[in-house]
């Protein structure tokens, strides 16, 4: 038999090392970290300015991004005045 055709003898089960789910909205994730007792952060924004949340329990990630563009301030960038 050539490598890549050998038959499948590995067991039937799975390990999952990692489980990313998006859900629709804001109170929905709220309702999974609140159940699973864990806490929601703020991860970043889309390219399009949109907040992204999310909450993590064990494996599994559950991700929001919020409709609604943020009006946050742009990030402060230092100047030095000897330069």
């Amino acid at each position: 038999m050539t490598p890549n055709t050998t038959p499948n003898t590995t067991p039937a089960t799975a390990t999952t090392y990692c489980e990313i789910r998006q859900v629709a909205d804001m109170a929905h994730l709220r309702a999974w970290a609140a159940a699973k007792g864990v806490a929601v952060h703020r991860r970043g924004e889309t390219l399009e300015g949109h907040p992204i949340h999310s909450a993590t329990c064990g494996v599994t990630t559950l991700v929001c991004v919020a409709p609604t563009p943020t009006a946050t301030p742009p990030p402060v960038v230092w100047r030095s005045p000897f330069e």
